[in-house]
C-alpha cells in the first residue's frame, strides 16, 4: 500500500468535484476527500495551500498541487488505470436515470429528516392492507395505509424502460412486508406496461432476485444486472 494518498479538497454538491471523484473511482486511485467551507472567501486554509479558494484541488502522492479540472485531468490521463475502469464506466451509465432523478437528493432528505414520511407508533395491520399506487407526477410509487402514506418508491422513466431508484418505508412499518408489497406492485405495473426494468434500487434488485419470476423483466442491455448497486 502506499505510503501516501491524493488528497482532493472538494464539496459533494460540486459539479467538477463529482466529476473528480467518478475518475478516481475508475482509474481505482485511493484517495483521501478534504470537505472545504461553503464559501470560497471563508477557505483560508485551502488559500494557503493552493493559492486559491476555487474546487476541486487536487494533491498528488508527491505533494505537487492540481488546480481545477482541467489541471487534474491532463494529470489524472496519464495514469494507469486499474482492471475494473470500463465496468466502473457502464456502471455510471447505468446510473444516469438514478441522477436524473435525483436519487441524492432524496437520500438526503431521509438522512435530515425532512420528508414526509414521519415517524409513527407501530401498528399491527398487515402488509396485505396497504395500497400502492402510482403518482406519475412525483415519479413515484407511495404506499398508503389508511389515507396515510408510508412508504414509496422512486423511479426515472423514459421510454420503455423504468429505472427505480430509491425505496423508502417509514421505520414504524419496517421489516413486515411492506417493502415487498411496495415492490411487489411496482413490478406488476411494469409488466402490464410492457416497461423493462432497471433495478438500480438495492432492495428492488434484491427483492428480484429473490424472486426470479420477476428476472424477465430486467432490461437485457443493464450492465449491473448481476452487480450490486
Amino acid at each position: 500500500m502506499a505510503d501516501s494518498l491524493v488528497t482532493l479538497y472538494q464539496a459533494e454538491w460540486c459539479p467538477f468535484s463529482s466529476a473528480v471523484r467518478e475518475v478516481l473511482t475508475e482509474l481505482g486511485i485511493d484517495a483521501v476527500m478534504r470537505q472545504v467551507e461553503p464559501w470560497p472567501q471563508q477557505r483560508e486554509q485551502l488559500r494557503e495551500l493552493a493559492g486559491t479558494d476555487q474546487i476541486p484541488v487536487m494533491q498528488t502522492e508527491d505533494g505537487r498541487i492540481l488546480r481545477g479540472t482541467r489541471e487534474i485531468f491532463a494529470h489524472l490521463r496519464g495514469r494507469e488505470p486499474w482492471r475494473f475502469a470500463a465496468a466502473h464506466r457502464r456502471r455510471f451509465a447505468d446510473h444516469r436515470d438514478a441522477r436524473e432523478s435525483d436519487a441524492t437528493g432524496k437520500l438526503l432528505e431521509y438522512f435530515r429528516d425532512a420528508g414526509e414520511l414521519e415517524s409513527r407508533e407501530p401498528r399491527e395491520a398487515p402488509a396485505g392492507e396497504a395500497t400502492a399506487v402510482n403518482v406519475p407526477e412525483a415519479h413515484r410509487y407511495e404506499l398508503l395505509l389508511d389515507g396515510e402514506r408510508i412508504g414509496e418508491l422512486a423511479y426515472s422513466r423514459r421510454n420503455d424502460r423504468i429505472a427505480f431508484t430509491h425505496t423508502n418505508v417509514n421505520p414504524a412499518f419496517e421489516g413486515r412486508g411492506f417493502g415487498s408489497r411496495l415492490a411487489e406492485a411496482a413490478l406488476a405495473d411494469a409488466r402490464r406496461q410492457g416497461l423493462a426494468v432497471v433495478p438500480l434500487c438495492p432492495f428492488i434488485a434484491w427483492y428480484i432476485e429473490q424472486h426470479p419470476e420477476h428476472g424477465d423483466l430486467v432490461a437485457a442491455d443493464y450492465a449491473g444486472r448481476h452487480d450490486e448497486s
